[in-house]
């Protein structure tokens, strides 16, 4: 299997961690051509986004989480998905938590990252909703060692990157530590960045953040 993919995107970076934590046979590569809308890249994944994980006998699957979960179903036996029902649901809602309150809102901000054409109101409507996102996500947050049990399963895969982009975000608009207040995510973020397939995601991630800010 291949999985197309590049290294700041946190979408991406849901599937590696995954792949890493793992160690599941994908190859990863960047999108060939030149781009996300380059011929060779829309022949492979007419959408244009990553990332695309392509199957041994082509099959092309695309968005994170299906990826995602797809690896948890191919791969039963490596602790992606956790085991009983109200476990696997707890990791599902975490997820959606992360992707629909969090994620969601967060990514109105990239537009914002420019001063000179910042609109404050949006900012701080966005920042609101942030803090909103993360009390809902703080209630159903335990103290496990993961997001859900003592392993790194399909949570932790779409907490993780959406996570780091939160101390970007209390940086670039002076908000400060968006996270700290809502103790079980904070508490939650301080373990996960010292496992080794978090560290090596967030690494890459920080790594391609610095590259694009040198030019």
């Amino acid at each position: 299997m291949k999985l197309y993919s590049s290294a700041l995107s946190p979408f991406a970076a849901r599937a590696r961690m995954a792949i890493y934590a793992k160690n599941l046979p994908v190859e990863i590569l960047s999108p060939p051509g030149g781009g996300l809308k380059s011929a060779e890249y829309l022949a492979i994944n007419p959408m244009g986004k990553i990332p695309a994980l392509v199957l041994d006998d082509g099959t092309v699957i695309p968005e994170s989480d299906t990826i995602v979960e797809f690896l948890a179903d191919a791969f039963p036996d490596s602790g992606l998905r956790p085991k009983g029902a109200e476990a696997m649901a707890k990791a599902r809602l975490i997820a959606r938590v992360t992707e629909l309150y969090i994620g969601g809102p967060g990514s109105a901000l990239f537009g914002q990252m420019n001063p000179a054409t910042r609109h404050t109101e949006t900012v701080d409507v966005t920042f609101a909703k942030l803090h909103d996102g993360f009390n809902y996500l703080n209630v159903f947050m335990s103290d496990d060692a993961y997001a859900v049990g003592d392993t790194i399963t399909t949570a932790d895969c779409a907490l993780v990157p959406i996570l780091m982009f939160q101390g970007v975000f209390a940086m670039t608009f002076g908000k400060g530590d968006v996270i700290a207040p809502h103790t079980k995510v904070a508490a939650y973020w301080s373990r996960v960045q010292s496992d080794p397939a978090a560290a090596r995601v967030l690494g890459e991630m920080q790594a391609a953040m610095a590259a694009r800010a040198a030019g």
